[in-house]
């Protein structure tokens, strides 16, 4: 069988990849890539998300919940890892088990996001914003993990 051009055109393939980063600090998500689009939402330091795309000096990121959003590239890092509340409320624990002692901030609501320091089995020790340490179970987070597709 002989491929034509067009042929090849429909059957070419690409990769997609999706990789976590973290924002930096408190910044400001836009609808487009510059600064003269609209307010799409506000975060703190630590909210996790995938980045899917880059524009001069801006990158489009979607968040827990698949919307996308676009940040200034200085904005956000993947030099730490990061995650996010899902549930409605999660209880943060003195140590790693379900009957530990509740930390003095015992509950966080969701959208609270976390710098990610280590794991023991099904919990994950996580850092908030003043330096606090406390550790999470993983059914209450996001973290964001690298994603591929492909297309055809």
């Amino acid at each position: 069988m002989r491929w034509t051009l067009a042929a090849l055109a429909v059957w070419s393939l690409a990769v997609h990849a999706a990789d976590p980063v973290c924002a930096k600090n408190y910044i400001t998500l836009r609808k487009g890539p510059g600064d003269k689009e609209g307010v799409s939402w506000r975060v703190a330091r630590y909210m996790p998300f995938l980045r899917v795309d880059r524009k001069a000096g801006w990158v489009k990121v979607q968040d827990l919940e698949g919307e996308s959003h676009w940040a200034k590239a200085s904005d956000i890092t993947n030099k730490f890892r990061c995650l996010v509340v899902k549930s409605n409320v999660a209880t943060l624990r003195a140590e790693p088990a379900k009957d530990a002692a509740m930390m003095d901030l015992k509950t966080v609501d969701k959208y609270t996001p976390f710098k990610r320091l280590e794991n023991n089995r099904e919990w994950i020790q996580v850092e908030d914003e003043t330096g606090r340490r406390s550790w999470i179970h993983e059914s209450n987070v996001w973290k964001p993990v690298r994603v591929q597709s492909i297309s055809f």
